[in-house]
């Protein structure tokens, strides 16, 4: 691998949520590497959100690859489809590919329907059967795109390891570093 300037953009899961931002996979990766990581996560973001923050963000740091993780707030907010939020990504992969940055989406993680039901938004009867339809229903429209992606909505399942039902205990951020760093060793 050769040194690289790397930002990671989306949601909580990207920031690191609840644990130190040097914790979340992005930090690890880090750590591990020595590339330069900008980790842009910012717990509650929806696409649209992290659209409009795209330019700052992403493109005035000039990275050589940009790694997207955002949807699921869209779906526990009851904000968009799918579809919707798909356009939203195909925008991003627009505007990074007009500078020269490689844009590489994650498909986001599934829930633990029962453990967030108990541990997370408690109260908001929020269905995370249908929020995990939704995830994998993007999932899919992200691997039939034909752009990068690394399918964290299918492999997250064996790793399985969650504090609240949405958010990665720190196994699971190492889990999901680990097939990133296995990305770029590819590429």
């Amino acid at each position: 691998m050769m040194n690289k300037k790397i930002v990671f953009i989306g949601n909580s899961i990207v920031n690191g949520f609840p644990y130190q931002r040097g914790a979340s996979f992005a930090g690890i990766i880090e750590e591990e590497t020595g590339f330069e990581i900008i980790n842009r996560g910012i717990n509650g973001q929806t696409a649209s959100e992290v659209l409009s923050r795209f330019e700052r963000d992403v493109i005035s740091q000039r990275p050589d690859m940009v790694f997207v993780l955002t949807g699921t707030n869209d779906f526990i907010y009851g904000q968009n489809i799918p579809e919707h939020v798909f356009s939203i990504l195909e925008l991003m992969k627009e505007k990074a590919d007009a500078e020269g940055i490689s844009a590489v989406f994650l498909t986001p993680l599934p829930t633990d329907s029962e453990m967030a039901s108990r541990c997370w938004r408690v109260g908001e009867n929020i269905d995370y059967e249908r929020i995990n339809r939704c995830l994998s229903a993007l999932s899919d429209i992200i691997m039939d795109s034909g752009f990068d992606f690394i399918d964290l909505n299918s492999l997250y399942r064996e790793c399985g390891k969650y504090c609240d039902g949405v958010h990665p205990l720190p196994e699971g951020h190492r889990f999901i570093a680990d097939r990133i760093m296995e990305y770029l060793n590819r590429i």
